[in-house]
């Protein structure tokens, strides 16, 4: 589940109390879950190999997400034994399913994702044109229209913006602000009655790198959002991590230049405001590049070993976003960086530009860090929803007094 020290500045630690039958069960269920995520189908041996258990308590722990369809037992495997009963690998059934929402100021996207992280059903919607007054209505109808026929394990949004974990409201998005306090979640759950789940946008993109992509055999990484914004998802000690309700992610508004340039939020030289498409965009228009409005990584790139103008803004760029991600790397340390968005689509040679000035700007130790980029197309956000359903209704750490959090109605 996500971590978070406590619940709040008066919050207890999980230390203070002890886990009951009930929570045991639940914590075994999620270990269970995330292995086959890492692994892929397996039989209950197997299971209780990987475990270190015997093959009974493998099956009491399988056999209650059996009974709900969460798993299912696949055709038998020949039995590598004379005689022996032929093994059936369990894996993720098509019966249940969760809802997957990502919500950006511009943009809205209603996913149905099975839970072996499979697309069924998405529909995008494109909300710039839509007056504020009529907002949250037109998303509601929309993801309603997605989600209401399905059977669901829980729903997941994703706001590109500050989010109260608790309540699962969207707190503030600067460059839309109209879609601040939209009570989608609330609503949601009243309407589809299973638990509703919201959070930053780059933190269900961790979730989704760590349980389907490539952060899946790594203990730490950092998740990182570019393009627009900038925004990073805290993946530590094989844990999405947190501050209190929900604080933190936004990396975008590190002050990087006192006396910068203005930011959306109110402050002047963050992060976001010498390392996202809309410094590259000014740039371009001032080097004289053809239509620098519609710049990205990819068409600066495109030519750039031919055109040095190109190649001069490329490597400033890069340099730009591996100051701040060096920055990060100072104080968490996370070594890896997976990078989505804009920059992931520059290709090779960008990255290993924005990995020297990474490198470059890190404390000198090894192993140095590095950069992975995302694959194309990125449904990181979209699946990263059902990995962070999954571990909230079946937490591995759960809270104390079964008091839930942000999901329940």
């Amino acid at each position: 589940m996500i971590a978070e020290e406590s619940t709040g500045r008066d919050g207890s630690a999980p230390e203070d109390w002890l886990l009951n039958s009930s929570d045991v069960g639940l914590a075994n269920r999620s270990r269970v879950l995330k292995l086959l995520y890492r692994t892929g189908p397996l039989t209950r041996a197997e299971l209780a190999t990987r475990l270190a258990v015997s093959r009974a308590t493998v099956s009491a722990v399988v056999q209650p997400l059996i009974k709900i369809g969460m798993l299912v037992e696949q055709d038998a495997r020949a039995s590598g034994e004379k005689g022996g009963k032929p093994a059936r690998p369990l894996w993720f059934g098509t019966e249940l399913r969760a809802g997957a929402i990502y919500l950006s100021p511009d943009e809205c996207t209603a996913a149905v994702v099975g839970l072996d992280g499979r697309i069924h059903t998405s529909l995008r919607m494109d909300t710039s044109h839509i007056d504020e007054d009529r907002l949250p209505e037109t998303i509601f109808a929309m993801v309603t229209s997605v989600l209401r026929s399905e059977k669901l394990l829980g729903v997941c949004i994703a706001y590109a913006g500050t989010v109260d974990w608790p309540t699962g409201e969207l707190i503030a998005n600067y460059r839309r602000p109209g879609t601040s306090r939209i009570p989608l979640a609330s609503l949601l759950r009243e309407d589809l009655g299973v638990p509703v789940f919201a959070t930053h946008h780059p933190r269900v993109q961790a979730y989704g790198d760590a349980w389907m992509g490539p952060g899946r055999t790594l203990a730490s990484f950092g998740s990182v959002f570019t393009g627009e914004v900038l925004g990073i998802g805290i993946f530590q000690d094989h844990e999405v991590r947190q501050g209190t309700r929900g604080a933190g992610g936004e990396a975008g508004h590190m002050v990087v230049d006192m006396n910068g340039d203005p930011c959306a939020c109110g402050r002047r030289g963050c992060w976001e405001t010498v390392a996202t498409l809309g410094w590259l965009r000014e740039r371009a228009g001032e080097a004289g590049l053809p239509d620098p409005e519609t710049v990205t990584s990819d068409r600066l790139m495109c030519g750039s070993e031919q055109d040095h103008l190109r190649e001069d803004l490329a490597k400033r760029y890069a340099n730009m976003i591996g100051l701040g991600l060096a920055n990060i790397e100072q104080i968490l340390g996370l070594g890896t960086y997976i990078l989505h968005g804009d920059v992931a689509r520059g290709g090779e040679q960008l990255r290993r530009w924005t990995e020297d000035a990474l490198v470059m700007n890190s404390p000198k130790r090894d192993p140095a860090p590095r950069i992975i980029l995302s694959t194309d197309p990125d449904h990181s956000v979209i699946r990263g929803c059902v990995a962070l359903v999954i571990t909230h209704v079946f937490p591995s750490t759960p809270r104390k007094g079964g008091r839930p959090v942000n999901g329940s109605s």
